[in-house]
């Protein structure tokens, strides 16, 4: 029982051995303490919360964007959009169908469908709102259509 109990010990002290980074929590802002690098929420409440509430911007012009060449859309920099990558950019077109066609955020279930099929052309007339089903179907009825005009 003895040496169960100086084990015990023994890694408690490794623990408090290891440097306490000093942290801010994304959701409620406050510094805490944590002993891993990586450490983003204080809590498992901020955890389970939103991300902070983010105002649409009224226009797009000045901000900054970058091509994504390897899947053909447009990146614009938006860090306090819940769907903002880890460097703080958000898809062009889902954002411009947020702010100009619904005027709410995109739900979990919704698309934002290039008609031309240019994934860079974001000109509001370009791009329709839909379901993710309605998404997926409208490509299947393209994909057999192209079929069969092949054949």
């Amino acid at each position: 029982m003895c040496h169960k109990i100086t084990k015990w010990k023994r890694q408690e002290t490794r623990r408090q051995q290891f440097p306490k980074f000093s942290r801010i929590c994304r959701t409620c802002h406050n510094e805490y303490k944590t002993n891993t690098k990586d450490g983003v929420f204080c809590s498992r409440k901020c955890r389970g919360k939103p991300k902070i509430a983010y105002s649409m911007p009224d226009r797009l012009a000045g901000i900054d964007k970058k091509f994504d060449k390897n899947i053909g859309y447009v990146r614009v920099y938006a860090p306090e959009h819940p769907k903002a990558n880890t460097r703080g950019y958000v898809y062009e077109h889902r954002l411009i169908a947020e702010v100009h066609i619904l005027g709410r955020r995109l739900q979990k279930d919704e698309v934002v469908h290039h008609i031309n099929h240019v994934r860079h052309d974001n000109r509001i007339e370009n791009l329709q709102v839909m379901s993710r089903k309605e998404h997926d179907d409208l490509h299947a009825l393209e994909k057999r259509k192209h079929s069969n005009n092949q054949n």
